[in-house]
């Protein structure tokens, strides 16, 4: 099958993505990285743009970077998958890994599309989801951590066994943030043709959220 990934530019998606990538009887051929609207920004992540950008073309994989509201977001997804049909792309890749309620929306979303959704985490341990990205390599850093769940202490930090260990000792905090609790962009990887160079920027509070800029 000729696929799309759906892009954030964090760890659960490059995992996802990677795993499909070793079976070697699937091509993912698109990322498909959906964008705020009103700013230069991904809608689900924050990571700018061009940042992105940068990791798709080090991933050798072509990028789509449809923009979007909150109200819109839906049809809007639809619309790009549809464009994504058109270049023969017969699924798509998520890195949900036990959320139903998402799940069931991208599955409903995609029949709608005449797709078939494909979720290589899907009810892994999350603790063996986390071993896995470490050990394989993946260089990841926290860009953005949700102050209801967790300190500005964690914004910026690279996600490493250090830093799961330390999260696993909080109650109610999911090592693979699949509620929420934080954010990641990889920066390097066993599917990386070069690591990608950028800078860390100030930390800003929205949202009741803390985000680091990287540029």
């Amino acid at each position: 099958m000729q696929l799309f990934s759906s892009w954030s530019g964090g760890k659960d998606c490059m995992l996802a993505l990677y795993r499909i990538q070793k079976t070697g009887t699937h091509q993912v051929k698109f990322l498909l990285n959906m964008c705020d609207a009103d700013s230069d920004f991904s809608r689900s992540h924050g990571i700018h743009q061009d940042l992105l950008v940068r990791q798709a073309e080090a991933l050798g994989i072509e990028l789509l970077q449809p923009k979007t509201d909150r109200v819109n977001y839906e049809q809007n997804f639809k619309t790009a998958i549809l464009k994504l049909k058109e270049h023969g792309i017969t699924g798509g890749v998520f890195g949900d890994i036990y959320l139903w309620e998402h799940r069931h929306w991208i599955e409903r979303v995609c029949s709608e599309c005449g797709v078939e959704a494909i979720f290589p985490l899907w009810d892994n341990p999350v603790s063996e989801i986390a071993a896995e990205i470490i050990l394989s390599g993946f260089k990841t850093i926290v860009v953005s951590v949700n102050a209801k769940q967790l300190t500005k202490h964690f914004i910026g930090q690279i996600y490493d066994q250090e830093f799961v260990d330390e999260l696993s000792k909080i109650e109610g905090v999911d090592v693979c943030a699949e509620l929420g609790e934080f954010h990641t962009f990889v920066f390097d990887g066993p599917n990386f043709q070069y690591p990608i160079a950028f800078q860390k920027g100030a930390v800003t509070f929205r949202d009741n959220h803390w985000f680091l800029e990287i540029s």
